[in-house]
Formats: C-alpha cells, structure tokens, sequence
C-alpha cells in the first residue's frame, strides 16, 4: 500500500504539474489575445481619429481654396475696374495731344518742305567719263 500512495501521490503531481503548465500556457495565450485584442482595439480608434482629422483638414483646405479663389477674383475685378478708371482719361488725353502733335506737324510739315525747296542741296559733284 506504500508503493501504491506514493504511485499515486506522484501521479497526482505530475499531473498537478501538467495541469499548472497547461493553464499558465492557455492562461497566458488567452492574456496575450486579450492584449492583443486591445492594442487592435486602440489602433482602430487612431485609425479613425487620423482619418477624422485628415478629412477636417481636406475640408478646411477646400473652404481656404475657395476663399482664395474668391479673394483674387475680387482682386482682379478691383484692379480691372481701378484700370477702367483711371487709365481712360490719361488715354484719352495722350490721344488728344497725339492728335493735336499731328495736327501741328501736318501744317509745320509744308513749310519746312518749301523752306527746304528753297535751299539748294548740297550734293557731290559727280565727274562723268
């Protein structure tokens, strides 16, 4: 009866022990899933805040670029109306004076011709062979 209880003392150890590893093992396994679960868990919730954020920013850089395209068009417009009004006049001036310098010009023009028809030419003379 002696072999037999420690027969079974060491069978209860042994499978004591085995039973300790096991569960460490699953224990462990199903500890190292739940962590890893987890971190899948935060990784998600990132995931989604980055792409909240980087959808915001696409937005905000769409209403900038709108805004700026409306910022030039104005500017444009301001500077074409800015253009209309204040070269006109100074055009029409220097067409005015254009108009008059020829006038004077055309009638200036006959006479320092004549004045020129008056004066002989002074030309080389040319010895012929």
């Amino acid at each position: 009866m002696n072999a037999q209880l420690i027969s079974s003392l060491f069978i209860f150890a042994v499978g004591l022990g085995i039973g300790i590893l096991l569960q460490r093992y699953v224990l462990s396994r199903g500890t190292h899933v739940a962590l890893l679960e987890r971190d899948l868990d935060k990784l998600k919730g990132e995931q989604l805040h980055l792409k909240d954020a980087i959808q915001q920013h696409f937005h905000q850089t769409a209403d900038l670029t709108h805004s700026l395209t409306n910022n030039y068009k104005a500017l444009y417009e301001h500077l074409a109306q800015g253009s209309e009004q204040f070269t006109e006049q100074p055009l029409a001036d220097l067409k005015n004076m254009l108009a008059s310098s020829r006038s004077d010009t055309s009638i200036d023009a006959p006479e320092e011709q004549a004045d020129e028809a008056e004066q002989p030419k002074n030309q080389p003379e040319t010895s012929q062979p």
